[in-house]
């Protein structure tokens, strides 16, 4: 290796050094996303923040859009694991508190996840490859969908919600979830509503239609 690239990857412990370096550009891009548009992101100067010479990226990455893709799919990853800590667990406190507990932690995993896919809008090509990506495994829907569905399945089997089908009750909330997250992207909408919304589209579900 040489010394530049030494440098580069210089304190990551007990990786080998391909796999060292590969994470190093992935760091490197994403602090450029925290700072820059996609757009004006240029495979020159990722590789002048890695602290490597241009062809080197090409060594671990197909094209600059293959690096985006990884540093950004390394965001959602981490937006993912604190979705999942602290879900509320069945036959704890109420069933209306827990499902408030979930659609919140929902909602802010669109809020954080929304700016970072229209922040594409302008790259399709780009967008559709990270879309496919967070649809292969591990990732995918389900990180979202089944933990509410095994949620309210393990609630029915405790006797503390009657009879229906869990998959649908869980497109109920999560649905929500997804047009509240979109008012903090969009300019002039009611986002600090949200609060107060949440509880009372889980009441609303709860409680049903009918008279």
């Amino acid at each position: 290796m040489s010394p530049r690239r030494a440098k580069a990857v210089r304190g990551r412990v007990g990786d080998d050094p391909a796999t060292a370096l590969r994470e190093h550009h992935i760091d490197s891009a994403e602090r450029l996303l925290a700072e820059r548009q996609v757009s004006t992101l240029t495979t020159r100067e990722i590789a002048r923040a890695a602290g490597v010479s241009d062809g080197v990226l090409y060594n671990y990455f197909t094209d600059k859009h293959d690096l985006i893709v990884a540093a950004l799919l390394r965001r959602f990853s981490g937006l993912v694991r604190g979705f999942t800590d602290g879900l509320p667990a069945p036959g704890t406190s109420t069933v209306e508190a827990n499902l408030v507990a979930f659609v919140r932690a929902t909602h802010r995993l669109f809020t954080d996840a929304l700016p970072m896919v229209g922040g594409l809008m302008s790259e399709p090509a780009l967008l559709h490859r990270l879309m496919h990506a967070m649809h292969e495994h591990p990732y995918g829907p389900h990180l979202l969908r089944q933990p509410l569905v095994d949620y309210l399945a393990a609630e029915q089997r405790l006797g503390r919600l009657g009879p229906f089908d869990p998959g649908t009750a869980a497109s109920l909330l999560i649905g929500p979830s997804l047009m509240l997250g979109f008012a903090h992207v969009i300019p002039n909408s009611p986002a600090d509503h949200t609060a107060e919304a949440i509880p009372g589209i889980v009441r609303t579900l709860l409680r049903g239609l009918a008279p």
